[in-house]
């Protein structure tokens, strides 16, 4: 197997230190009154990578009251972010605060954001006496390179555990079952696909949080982690494909219109497939990646198998 590299320039900005304003109401006493918000981030320097999750904590002490926070905006010098789906905005009663609070503790979800740039992060603090603060702080998201795994032969899985049937990422190498319930390295945490065919599926990946038993012939129920790795099958050309260097293009062919959200788990794949693949956001930096399909040896017996080409946002040091 051989292991390649894509370098991309990375950006040269500054991790994001958080800066504060507020917006209150005339007066030193509706000052004094006003809330104040402290905003703790993770990775605590307010920096990652092109499509690496971040997440941050919001506590508020309201003299006043608590009453709402919300994310007002997410903006750089040339981009809007828009957080499809994303729980923006947290009351008391979200909270479970009785009437009257002073005092609230928000954790934000973790996000991602596709694009590299310096993006101003706005907060709203409203109290009871609908007395209101701003603050604002930076994240910094670095553009990163891609590695590339060539020759990667995964197998169709043998009841035993003694087949390659395993990918890991980080690794870069296909592993067996019986490797990862050993006590040394691989770990679970390190799995992100796995194969297996089937009579009506046919060529099959499939997420260990979704990987099925096959008739009982499987069983990693016991693995410590099961990453939730999500595909999309997608209609990227050849062109395209060998145009790959960096996580955004990476991050750009995850959220294309035209790809097929297949879940965590993709089946009747065929020579040529290219299909888009997100790791697990919790256990993995829900890192972007893509698979080529290059050859498929079709059947379930341990010497059948699925040859890939894999191209994978590079971690952030």
């Amino acid at each position: 197997m051989r292991k390649l590299f894509r370098n991309a320039m990375m950006l040269s900005a500054m991790a994001g230190t958080l800066f504060f304003t507020a917006c209150d109401g005339e007066g030193d006493e509706d000052l004094l009154n006003s809330p104040t918000v402290t905003v703790t981030t993770d990775p605590a320097n307010g920096e990652v990578a092109v499509g690496e999750a971040i997440s941050f904590t919001a506590e508020v002490d309201a003299p006043a009251g608590f009453n709402t926070l919300r994310i007002e905006s997410i903006e750089s010098a040339d981009a809007t972010i828009t957080l499809s789906g994303y729980k923006t905005e947290y009351t008391r009663n979200d909270l479970g605060l009785d009437a009257g609070a002073t005092s609230a503790t928000v954790e934000f979800e973790p996000f991602s954001i596709p694009e590299a740039g310096e993006y101003t992060v706005e907060l709203l603090a409203v109290d009871d006496d609908n007395q209101q603060t701003n603050q604002e702080f930076t994240i910094t998201v670095t553009e990163t390179g891609v590695v590339i795994y060539t020759d990667i032969l995964v197998y169709a899985p043998a009841a035993d555990g003694t087949t390659n049937t395993w990918f890991s990422t980080n690794l870069g190498e296909t592993v067996t079952e019986g490797e990862v319930n050993a006590a040394s390295a691989p770990n679970s945490s390190d799995v992100d696909f796995g194969y297996y065919y089937g009579a009506e599926n046919m060529a099959s990946i499939a997420s260990p949080n979704a990987y099925p038993t096959l008739g009982g012939s499987i069983d990693i129920s016991d693995w410590t982690t099961r990453n939730a790795t999500e595909f999309k099958l997608t209609t990227v050309s050849d062109e395209e494909y060998v145009g790959i260097v960096s996580g955004t293009d990476l991050a750009e062919i995850w959220d294309r219109a035209d790809n097929v959200n297949e879940g965590e788990s993709i089946t009747n794949l065929s020579v040529g497939d290219v299909v888009a693949f997100q790791l697990d956001t919790d256990n993995k930096g829900g890192l972007y990646g893509v698979f080529k399909v290059l050859s498929v040896e079709p059947g379930a017996n341990v010497d059948d198998y699925i040859e890939i080409e894999v191209v994978v946002q590079e971690e952030e040091n």
